[in-house]
């Protein structure tokens, strides 16, 4: 995380000396006086235009410790900076400037905002920046990462949206991109805004939020800015803002994403951002994955957030359809063009006109009928089975397949004049065993559709029972998940899920086997009398049959979920009094042998006994 230099003095609206309460802790070799650090950080300037003024950036947060901490990383990159506090005062002074342009300061080159802020949210405000400076490009930060945020963002004008926690190179590689788009003073027409096929086209194993951009365009990142995504700041410290308790996060997703999309890993976030850019365009995408990963979902999610949502939307499965019956379920037919057509019939494109048709499996559609496909990809025509008239339609087509097309194009099954016409964009699903951190999240949501399904009350799931779901390799993938939550709903006793309520399959394939049972609740009040401090029921209800370095994992795993914090300090004394007690009864009191057995000094061990409280 980023110290600070108590000498800076950033540009801001309500930049008081009180803000200042870092302090830079240089190593001994980085000792370098301040004129040659500056000699070293290279201005960012325009389209890297050779000029005096660096790049603007306004920077909105109503978060004084997060503000501070990317004023400096972006004045570290060789920007000036002006930071709000709230995005009013930001529109106040955009207001002006429209008002009064002869006699105004200049525009900033770059706008960073956040979505939740008192008086005016992000969104409105990038809404007014866009209809009134559409020029000026706005990237959107937020830590309510889903997909509703991430489609509105882009839905206001935003160049680019950035879910939080962010790695803070790959916000300055972002903000370097939006500084050389700048459409109004453009000099390479090869910088552009516009998405293309290999901003999406990422593989999920890798880190999906990587932007790349060329030498050509961009400044080089200095390296003391390098932080990691895993980084952890200290307790003093501030650090990107998220949520910390899984059940209301997951209940608000639920109700902002009625398409049942959800996730927090950065899988799923390179999958929302496509999602935003690609929903207001009518272009034809390509959606790959896996069986069971919810490449219908997306496709809907597309259309529902396109100009097209109140047009139909229609889903075919190549698959399901015999081979002999996909032209005329695709085309339609006139009356008598086969046997057993009495009537004329529209086919899916006709019904789809006006909206999207989602073709599902299209690995798996015959050669003949990818020929006539491609002829309406190409000019929006087709004739009816045994029709002499052509039928023109405006569809958007998205397909989607689990297969490989370009091994089928090798193979000669599939079209690769199609296949070319099919992959303009080109959008890949993770496999859930890939985002393991967005299955606790899924399993809550699968559960309580399916109590609303089953009219009854939504169970809960055991930690070691979520510990082993996240463990599972799920081949099935989210449609799998789903099965299992609706089997537990109907199987499972008892208003917890425990670990033997699982199918076999799950207990199966677990590399953790522990046969939990829900304690009684005479046991539950025994554990609680003879344990009265805060962490005593690490190695309790319900947890017998774990090792403890288990039982510990899933302790840690649900009091994080639960939004608790400082869990170190409260199971650590708790850790060392379960030790200290079971070396002094095995020692039979002795102090000096119990402190020998626990590889202690004897005052270390007098003083842990009056520390824990624990009679001699």
């Amino acid at each position: 995380m980023t110290d600070y230099n108590n000498t800076r003095n950033p540009k801001s609206d309500n930049y008081s000396p009180k803000d200042q309460t870092f302090d830079r802790q240089a190593p001994d070799n980085q000792a370098l006086n301040t004129q040659q650090v500056n000699d070293q950080t290279a201005k960012v300037t325009v389209n890297n235009h050779a000029d005096n003024h660096s790049a603007t950036l306004w920077l909105i947060d109503d978060d004084a410790a997060l503000r501070l901490i990317l004023a400096d990383t972006f004045e570290d990159a060789g920007l000036t900076v002006i930071s709000f506090t709230q995005a009013q005062a930001a529109w106040t002074r955009l207001n002006d400037i429209l008002q009064q342009p002869e006699s105004a300061e200049p525009l900033p080159d770059v706008i960073l905002t956040d979505i939740r802020m008192p008086m005016m949210d992000g969104l409105s405000f990038s809404d007014w920046v866009h209809r009134n400076f559409p020029k000026l490009p706005i990237v959107i930060m937020t830590a309510h990462s889903d997909l509703t945020s991430a489609i509105n963002s882009y839905q206001t004008g935003a160049f680019e949206y950035l879910p939080k926690p962010f790695d803070l190179d790959d916000a300055v590689a972002t903000i370097y991109k939006a500084i050389n788009y700048q459409p109004n003073r453009a000099t390479n027409p090869n910088v552009t805004g516009n998405i293309t096929g290999s901003d999406i086209d990422a593989t999920p194993d890798t880190v999906p939020n990587k932007e790349v951009l060329s030498e050509a365009t961009t400044k080089p990142i200095s390296t003391a800015r390098s932080v990691s995504k895993t980084h952890k700041p200290a307790r003093n410290q501030p650090e990107i803002k998220t949520d910390t308790e899984l059940a209301p996060q997951v209940q608000s997703q639920a109700q902002s994403n009625p398409s049942g999309i959800i996730g927090q890993s950065q899988a799923m976030q390179t999958v929302f951002r496509a999602i935003g850019r690609l929903a207001h365009s009518p272009i034809t995408v390509l959606i790959t994955g896996e069986s069971g990963t919810g490449k219908e979902l997306v496709a809907s999610a597309l259309h529902q957030h396109s100009p097209r949502k109140q047009q139909p939307f229609i889903a075919l499965n190549m698959a399901a359809i015999p081979h002999d019956l996909i032209e005329s379920e695709l085309f339609g037919h006139e009356k008598g063009a086969f046997t057993g057509a009495t009537t004329t019939r529209q086919g899916r494109f006709e019904q789809a006109n006006g909206g999207t048709l989602f073709l599902d499996e299209i690995g798996d559609m015959p050669f003949s009928t990818q020929t006539r496909l491609l002829r309406v990809l190409a000019n929006g025509e087709f004739y009816r089975v045994g029709g002499q008239q052509p039928v023109k339609v405006d569809v958007r087509i998205i397909a989607a397949t689990h297969q490989n097309l370009e091994e089928l194009v090798k193979l000669g099954r599939f079209r690769e004049d199609l296949f070319y016409r099919l992959n303009v964009i080109r959008l890949p699903l993770p496999p859930l065993r890939t985002r393991r951190e967005d299955i606790p999240a899924l399993a809550i949501y699968f559960m309580q559709r399916a109590a609303e399904q089953m009219n009854t009350t939504p169970k809960q799931l055991h930690p070691a029972t979520m510990q082993i779901m996240q463990s599972f390799e799920w081949r099935g993938n989210v449609r799998q998940l789903e099965n299992v939550c609706l089997w537990l709903t109907v199987m499972a006793t008892g208003d917890t899920v425990m670990v033997d309520d699982l199918p076999p399959e799950l207990l199966e394939h677990s590399p953790v086997k522990p046969q939990l049972r829900q304690p009684s609740a005479s046991a539950q009040e025994t554990i609680q009398d003879q344990h009265h401090h805060a962490g005593a029921d690490i190695l309790h209800e319900g947890f017998e049959s774990l090792n403890w370095q288990e039982a510990l994992a899933i302790w840690a795993e649900q009091s994080l979920q639960e939004g608790e914090t400082d869990i170190l300090q409260t199971a650590t004394p708790e850790f060392e009094r379960i030790l200290l007690t079971a070396a002094l009864k095995h020692s039979g009191g002795k102090k000096i042998a119990a402190a020998n057995l626990l590889g202690w000094g004897r005052n270390t061990l007098t003083r842990k006994l009056q520390q824990l409280d624990i009679p001699s």
